[in-house]
């Protein structure tokens, strides 16, 4: 029986849009009766979510991550002391030679070249590494750029949730990637098979929502908040939810309340119906520093609804201006205030650019993106 071990690197949280890529991969591995270990950093909010995968027969194994929000000086220190060397440890130990087939998922794009992960590549039987971020004005250090080409020489397969990334490192890091293919990530919700009802305004008002980390660097949704802070928007019958978590839950809770916005902008925490969440909006946004190609925003124009996107990843491909969305030079302020300005001008085409969004979305999504992950590996054994 061929036996596949799938490697999580994401580090900064228990769980992100960069793990259902390979969680829906290792399910559908599962249902067709092959042996399948997952390898990942111990969060507690992972179990629950990877309950599915063990009910499947798969070998969940936990990496020691004691420490790692280091809440405070003691966290901080076991993490850099004693759980940093655990790590080393138990990766050492570990015989990743007994695996046919490896998935090496990365939340961001360099993680492989940290430790304790620079050479585990040579463990490795065949892998493929996938990458669900970037950053295009990024430097890398001479040694970091050396180790990532070698993971990248010898993968199988470099699989990106945007083509865009595999132009951005073979520019970053000065070579040419032949292995290189993008696979959209697969949507958390149940799949639409017709337009999704328009909803109707909320005690008059309009609404607008954002699904992602609460992590400003990469999310921008400081810049969103002071945007909005704009008197032109007190006036206007809109509001905005933010639905997610992260280190800057506090911050932002804080920039609403200095700007008054208390009865505008309202951080909703995580959600588990996203659906009923999507439905619920107007419109939704992903206007980012960096993305690649959210699932939030193919689950919006599945749910017939327009998008407000920034002009990275593969969001610009999916997204045509004024048909089914707009797309934002930057997350800077000024961009941000330029395309709301523009979007609520045009507020009574919402509905139909909506509609025009799930028609995109049927084009180019495909009927099983598990399926076509798997079949791209069946073709590497």
């Amino acid at each position: 029986m061929e036996s596949f071990l799938f490697i999580s690197l994401m580090n900064s949280d228990a769980w992100g849009g960069s793990e259902e890529q390979w969680f829906a991969l290792a399910k559908y591995i599962c249902a067709n009766k092959k042996q399948v270990t997952c390898l990942m950093y111990d969060w507690e909010g992972k179990k629950n979510k990877l309950q599915p995968l063990q009910d499947l027969g798969a070998t969940i194994i936990y990496i020691p991550n004691k420490g790692r929000r280091k809440e405070n000086l003691f966290k901080r220190l076991r993490f850099e002391w004693i759980t940093r060397w655990e790590q080393k440890k138990f990766i050492n130990k570990f015989d990743f030679s007994k695996y046919d087939y490896t998935i090496v998922n990365q939340g961001g794009f360099m993680e492989v070249a940290n430790n304790p992960w620079k050479g585990v590549y040579k463990k490795l039987k065949k892998y493929s590494l996938t990458f669900h971020n970037y950053d295009k004005d990024f430097v890398f250090k001479p040694a970091k750029a050396k180790l990532l080409k070698e993971w990248m020489h010898n993968a199988q397969l470099n699989i990106g949730d945007a083509f865009r990334i595999g132009g951005i490192l073979e520019k970053q890091l000065q070579t040419e990637l032949k292995n290189w293919t993008a696979i959209v990530n697969p949507i958390t919700i149940e799949r639409s098979k017709t337009y999704t009802k328009y909803p109707a305004l909320v005690d008059g008002n309009y609404k607008i929502i954002m699904l992602a980390q609460l992590d400003v660097s990469r999310k921008a949704q400081d810049n969103l908040i002071k945007a909005f802070a704009n008197v032109v928007w007190r006036n206007r019958n809109v509001v905005i939810e933010l639905y997610g978590d992260g280190n800057d839950f506090q911050m932002l809770q804080n920039l609403i309340v200095e700007n008054n916005l208390e009865e505008k902008i309202f951080l909703k925490g995580n959600t588990k119906e996203v659906a009923k969440a999507l439905e619920s909006a107007q419109l939704v946004l992903q206007i980012t520093h960096r993305d690649a190609m959210p699932i939030s925003v193919v689950e919006a124009m599945s749910k017939s609804r327009a998008v407000i996107v920034s002009d990275i990843g593969d969001m610009p491909l999916w997204v045509e201006e004024g048909i089914n969305g707009w797309i934002s030079s930057d997350a800077s302020i000024e961009s941000i205030n330029n395309v709301l300005e523009k979007t609520w001008q045009q507020k009574d085409n919402w509905e139909q650019m909506g509609r025009n969004a799930f028609d995109t979305f049927e084009k180019k999504f495909p009927t099983s993106v598990e399926a076509y992950f798997y079949n791209l590996i069946q073709s590497q054994l």
